[in-house]
C-alpha cells in the first residue's frame, strides 16, 4: 500500500501500520522537512490518538511540549483580571495540550517509521494516482526519474493540497473565514513556558504558544479584506508591533522589544474545506485536511488528522478493505467535522469578528460564560474529542443565545 504524503496524519498512519506484515510506501514531496508554521498545537484527545497509534515518543523527540495554563485576553476586561483555565485536569493521564515544531516531529516520525520498515521516499514529487483494481502511483523521484508502484490500497495525506483527492474528482467548498499570519520567535525567556495565551483587541485576534526555552509562536488573525497586511519589508517589525495592545499591558511591550524572528513571516487564507462527494472509494482513502478541514482558529486540525489516521490503520489490519469497510470511518468523521465546523464558528464568530458589534458581543457573552459554566461548554472542543462534548453545547437554542445581537 502507498501513503502519499509525510505530514504528521501520513506519518502517524505509516508507524500505526509498521510490524503488520503489510508493505507500505510513504511518498513525501519535500526532500527534507522544514518549518511550515502551521500544525503545532495538538491537544489532549490528539494525544490520546498518538498514544493509540504508537507515536508518543517520536512526538517527544521533535520537541513537543506540554501546556499547562490558558489565560484569554481581551479588550472588553482588565489585563489583571484576566480569566485563566487549568488545561490538565480534563483528561489527567494525559495532561494539557502539546506544542512543538511541525517539521521537526514529522522527521521523528518519518525516522521511526523508516526504522520499523517502513519504506520512506523523500524529494517525491509529481504523484498521479490511476484507476481500476490495482491503482497505479506514479511520482518523479529526487533522482528525477519517474517511477511507478503497483498499490494494493492507498491513503491520500497531502492536507489542503488535496492531491489525492482532486485527482479522484473530489471538489471541496472552500470558505475563507478570515486571514492569519505566524512566526516563530526566541528571547521570550520571561514569557511563562507552559501559558498559552490568546486575546482580541481593536482589529486582531492574537495567539501566543511557548514552545520551550524562550522560543513560541505567534500568531495574528485578522479581516480577510486586508489582503496586503504583513507583506513587504516592514512585515515583520508590522507584526511584533501589533502585540503592543492595552488588553495584553506590559506582556505586549515584552513581546514587541524582545521577540526575535527564527523562521520566517508566513500569511495566509484561513479557510474550512467541505468535500462535495465521497473520500473513500475502491482501493483509496483519504485522511486529515485532505478529506476536509476546519477553520484554523479552533486548533484541532492534527487531532482529527491523529483520529482519522487511526480510523484507517484499524480498518487496514483487517481483512476487509473494501469501502464498506470503512463506513465507520465515514461515518465517525462526518459527525465528528460536523461538531468541529459549529464549534469553529463560535470561536470565530467571539474571537475573529471586530467592530462595536463583536465588542459588545463579546462583552456579553464573557458575562454569560460568567454567570453559567454551561455557556463554555465548546471551549471543550479544544480538550476532549468531539462525541464526549455535551449535545446542548450544538443546539441552535444554544448558539443564539450566545451570540445574541446586543443592541
Amino acid at each position: 500500500m502507498v501513503i502519499v504524503g509525510g505530514g504528521i496524519g501520513g506519518t502517524a498512519l505509516a508507524c500505526g501500520l509498521a510490524g503488520s506484515g503489510l508493505e507500505v510506501v510513504l511518498l513525501e514531496k519535500v526532500a527534507q522537512y522544514h518549518d511550515i508554521v502551521r500544525g503545532e498545537w495538538l491537544s489532549p484527545w490528539g494525544m490520546q490518538e498518538a498514544r493509540r497509534l504508537g507515536v508518543e515518543d517520536a512526538l517527544a523527540a521533535g520537541g513537543a511540549w506540554e501546556i499547562r495554563e490558558w489565560v484569554q485576553w481581551d479588550e472588553t476586561t482588565d489585563p489583571d483580571e484576566a480569566g485563566s483555565v487549568d488545561l490538565t485536569g480534563l483528561l489527567p493521564e494525559i495532561g494539557g495540550p502539546q506544542t512543538f515544531p511541525h517539521h521537526q516531529v514529522c522527521e521523528q516520525m518519518a525516522l521511526q517509521a523508516a526504522d520499523a520498515g517502513i519504506e520512506v521516499i523523500l524529494g517525491a514529487s509529481r504523484v498521479g494516482i490511476g484507476r481500476g483494481d490495482r491503482r497505479q502511483v506514479h511520482y518523479t523521484g529526487a533522482d528525477g526519474a519517474r517511477h511507478s508502484i503497483d498499490a494494493g490500497f492507498v491513503v491520500g495525506a497531502t492536507g489542503r493540497s488535496n492531491i489525492v483527492g482532486r485527482q479522484l474528482g473530489l471538489e471541496m467548498d472552500l470558505t475563507v473565514h478570515h486571514r492569519g499570519a505566524g512566526l516563530l520567535v526566541d528571547g521570550l525567556d520571561e514569557w511563562p513556558s507552559d501559558t498559552q495565551a490568546m486575546g482580541t483587541e481593536g482589529d486582531v485576534m492574537f495567539m501566543v504558544f511557548p514552545q520551550g526555552y524562550g522560543t513560541a509562536r505567534l500568531y495574528l488573525n485578522y479581516d480577510p479584506a486586508h489582503t496586503r497586511r504583513y507583506c513587504g519589508p516592514d512585515a515583520v517589525t508590522e507584526f511584533l508591533e501589533s502585540f503592543r495592545l492595552r488588553c495584553l499591558a506590559d506582556r505586549g511591550d515584552y513581546i514587541a522589544d524582545h521577540a526575535s524572528p527564527v523562521g520566517e513571516l508566513t500569511v495566509w487564507p484561513s479557510m474550512s474545506g467541505v468535500p462535495l462527494g465521497d473520500f473513500v472509494w475502491d482501493g483509496v482513502a483519504l485522511i486529515g485536511d485532505e478529506a476536509g478541514s476546519c477553520d484554523t482558529v479552533l486548533g484541532t486540525g492534527l487531532s482529527s488528522a491523529l483520529r482519522d489516521a487511526r480510523h484507517v490503520r484499524d480498518v487496514l489490519l483487517g481483512p476487509d478493505w473494501s469501502v464498506d469497510a470503512f463506513s465507520e470511518y465515514v461515518r465517525e468523521r462526518g459527525a465528528r467535522m460536523d461538531r468541529l465546523h459549529h464549534g469553529a464558528h463560535i470561536y470565530h464568530e467571539l474571537f475573529v469578528e471586530f467592530g462595536e458589534y463583536a465588542v459588545a458581543r463579546r462583552r456579553r457573552a464573557r458575562r454569560l460564560m460568567s454567570e453559567n459554566d454551561a455557556y463554555q461548554v465548546t471551549g471543550l472542543l479544544n480538550m476532549i474529542a468531539p462525541e464526549l462534548v455535551p449535545d446542548f453545547g450544538f443546539s441552535e437554542f444554544f448558539t443564539e443565545r450566545l451570540l445574541l445581537e446586543t443592541r
